[in-house]
């Protein structure tokens, strides 16, 4: 008998097509828009400098005597910046000597007098001087897979007894090197100190601190000379930016925790909007000051809209300047309030010496002239001819104090005018003994540090004046005319009036910021 089958056997490899009599058809996928993820994962720079024994350093030395090899720390640095690192170091007795850097030994128990200075510590000099000194070394050997390489300068290498830098001095590299996986043990030295006492050294116990930083990458900015505002900074959680701690990031907070030394405490920052660096001080009135000009270059091409995070501005909003400013050598400058006018000389620098007008275009960075602003441009507006307001009622003028200006934030314009408050020109001056029109100032005068108030002059219709002679630096206030607005004002020959009102707000003149 013949057996029909009834079903068909569809062979494993035509699963998922369709039989119809003996003819094999692919099935149809329609598809839509393919739906893509893109998935980028980004692993940030981390690196970490630890310390382990840093308080074994603790020895008793008889007069005329030397010792070495006194205490052991060991420096461990874990970094995955493929770019290398260095590290540096400096002397910082800080907390014993008025918060100053150091590289001193003091005495805890007699005067401040009483000191080691620093020195190669072998043994006694000519003549019979104390002296003490620092020692690096790195760890080798098959397991280090990243070594660090400890540096030299004009007194030899730090690997042997060498003086302790009294500045940041570079003092171990590592060129390159990603420590990852089974290799993350990172690169590690030792530190040590010497020391020979004369045979006249008064007895004490006489103490000081050598302060370790990591830069990165290798070849980076060295870190800023004053230990007081980068502690202040690391401290606050906040990342430097080209090398330097950024002065978008700075707030009252990292200011308060600043020390002063010696009434005044300097470092470099950077502005986040053109990467241009400034000196700023802690001074004597307890507040962070510029110490030298703004020198931004307003952006008018409408590239660049200013808004809060990076300009003194009030929150979520923003400043697009009108494009009657001129932030290139301009011969025109318009007379009136409805734009914001700045000029550039170039890069220029008074020369420091009084009654000299010379200009260079090198010099200390305190007096570079930076650039002028009209007060509409100072106080990052378009139109400010409506500043202050009238009131009908009272028949006075209000709003005298804008509070917004071109600084960056965390900046703004000092207050000025009848206001004597922290914050203002005028109780800045009175800190350091100044009054109004005071030609008989008690050092430091205003152009010297710690202010450091540089003779700009000023510019309009094209031309700069009175550079070496005077300066009108523009505050946040307005007079109750409704006209003109205030400023710090500066003479040569005629002291300092931290309430002049003496000249329009369409001229051109500089622009020092306070740390709010």
């Amino acid at each position: 008998m013949t057996h029909t089958n009834k079903y068909t056997i569809i062979p494993a490899s035509l699963v998922g097509m369709t039989v119809i009599a003996g003819l094999t058809l692919a099935s149809t996928y329609v598809s839509a828009e393919d739906v893509v993820d893109n998935v980028s994962i980004t692993v940030p720079i981390s690196c970490t400098m630890s310390g382990q024994g840093m308080n074994s350093h603790t020895e008793e030395v008889a007069n005329g005597t030397y010792e070495s090899e006194i205490g052991t720390t060991t420096i461990k640095v874990i970094c995955n910046d493929n770019s290398g690192f260095d590290i540096y170091a400096t002397g910082f007795t800080g907390d014993v000597i008025a918060g100053t850097n150091s590289n001193k030994l003091v005495g805890t128990s007699a005067s401040e007098s009483s000191t080691i200075d620093t020195g190669t510590a072998t043994t006694a000099g000519n003549p019979d001087t104390s002296n003490w000194a620092m020692k690096l070394t790195a760890t080798s050997g098959a397991n280090v897979n990243y070594p660090l390489t400890i540096e030299s300068d004009t007194e030899g290498s730090f690997s042997s007894y060498h003086t302790v830098p009294n500045t940041w001095t570079r003092v171990a590299t590592r060129t390159a090197g990603t420590d990852t996986g089974t290799n993350a043990e990172g690169s590690t030295m030792t530190t040590t100190y010497a020391a020979y006492i004369s045979k006249t050294q008064p007895a004490d116990t006489y103490t000081g601190k050598v302060k370790y930083t990591l830069v990165h990458p290798h070849d980076g900015a060295a870190p800023s000379t004053d230990i007081a505002f980068d502690d202040a900074y690391a401290a606050a959680g906040k990342q430097k930016l080209n090398g330097y701690y950024k002065m978008q990031d700075m707030s009252s907070s990292i200011c308060s925790a600043v020390t002063l030394e010696d009434d005044e405490s300097e470092t470099t920052l950077i502005d986040s909007r053109d990467n241009k660096t400034y000196t700023v001080s802690k001074l004597k009135d307890g507040n962070c000051w510029m110490t030298q000009n703004l020198d931004h270059d307003i952006v008018t091409d409408g590239s660049v809209v200013y808004n809060s995070s990076t300009t003194d501005l009030p929150a979520n909003t923003t400043w697009n300047p009108s494009t009657a400013t001129y932030a290139v050598n301009d011969t025109t400058w318009n007379w009136a309030l409805t734009a914001p006018e700045s000029y550039d000389p170039g890069n220029l620098y008074w020369s420091g010496t009084l009654y000299d007008s010379t200009t260079t275009s090198t010099g200390d960075s305190h007096y570079h002239l930076g650039n002028y602003y009209n007060w509409t441009a100072a106080v990052a507006m378009n139109d400010s001819s409506s500043y202050p307001t009238y009131n009908d009622q009272t028949e006075e003028y209000e709003n005298l104090e804008v509070d917004q200006s071109i600084c960056p934030t965390g900046w703004t314009l000092p207050k000025g005018g009848d206001n004597s408050s922290n914050g203002s020109f005028q109780y800045l001056v009175e800190q350091y003994g100044w009054s109004s029109s005071n030609d008989d100032m008690a050092n430091p005068h205003i152009w010297e540090s710690p202010i450091q108030i540089v003779y700009s002059g000023g510019y309009s219709s094209g031309s700069l004046s009175s550079i070496g002679s005077a300066s009108t630096h523009w505050s946040s206030a307005i007079d109750d005319s409704g006209e003109r607005a205030y400023d710090l004002s500066a003479y040569s020959n005629d002291g300092v009036n931290p309430n002049s009102i003496d000249f329009n707000r369409e001229i051109g003149y500089s622009v020092r910021c306070i740390a709010r």
